[in-house]
């Protein structure tokens, strides 16, 4: 089976803050499906990239110049031998806790919580945009759906990851909102958090997002776009699990 042809995947795309997390993890519940949050993946590989340019003792500011040379190398697959490490050898996976919530790891090491740091996030946009990077996620990705139904949220997900994908949503909202729920969830985790940074950190994540050469965030011609900026989580969730339950397909 191609792993572009897996259709058991509920896709949920959108942008930074518009909720597509929080009802995706409700939906597998309520469906019986996996959650499986793809955004983990890449905060996940952003942190050990960045955790080897630290040990290069470079000035922070080059790390932009970094990515790009790895990602380079990597397509070439000269990243071993000109960096001393294969990105595609590096130990980033995905464990399911017994409440099936995402455990990400780094080889043993449980990093879950620290790839949620803030600092982590706004170094992000220097990895997801990479093709050498994306490809390398997505077939771990790929490989998970195979024997999992999944309900999964991200920027692709229905437009590159799994395009032919049983059923895909694109959620929106609009970016005071958006910055809104990230300081709450930041605050509620213990993170310190500015509101006016963040909003401005959802604005050039956007810029970055939607202008991007490969994989852009954009909705599929055949997803539902729900705006949740004045919709409540049960309102949406409810007119999710209509449109999947209507089908008969579940």
């Amino acid at each position: 089976m191609s792993t572009l042809n897996i259709e058991n995947v509920i896709a949920i795309d959108g942008p930074a803050g518009s909720g597509k997390s929080t009802l995706a993890r409700m939906i597998a519940h309520k469906i019986g499906y996996l959650y499986l949050d793809s955004g983990a993946f890449y905060r996940a590989l952003t942190l050990a990239i960045w955790e080897r340019f630290l040990e290069t003792k470079e000035d922070e500011s080059k790390f932009p110049f970094y990515t790009e040379k790895l990602a380079d190398a990597c397509l070439l697959e000269k990243d071993e031998s000109e960096f001393g490490f294969s990105v595609a050898k590096i130990p980033v996976h995905c464990e399911l806790s017994s409440t099936g919530e995402n455990l990400m790891f780094l080889g043993g090491r449980d990093i879950s919580h620290e790839i949620r740091d803030p600092e982590i996030t706004k170094k992000i946009r220097y990895i997801a945009p990479r093709r050498a990077f994306r490809e390398i996620l997505n077939h771990h990705i790929r490989e998970f759906a195979k024997t999992h139904k999944l309900v999964m949220d991200g920027r692709d997900i229905g437009t590159e990851v799994f395009p032919k994908s049983k059923f895909k949503f694109f959620l929106t909202a609009s970016v005071e909102v958006r910055a809104k729920r990230r300081y709450d969830e930041l605050v509620r985790k213990g993170f310190k958090a500015d509101l006016k940074h963040i909003q401005d950190e959802i604005v050039a994540r956007d810029e970055s997002d939607t202008t991007r050469t490969v994989a852009p965030l954009k909705q599929a011609s055949d997803a539902i776009l729900i705006d949740t900026s004045t919709l409540d989580t049960e309102t949406v969730l409810n007119t999710i699990l209509s449109k999947v339950s209507s089908s008969g397909q579940i």
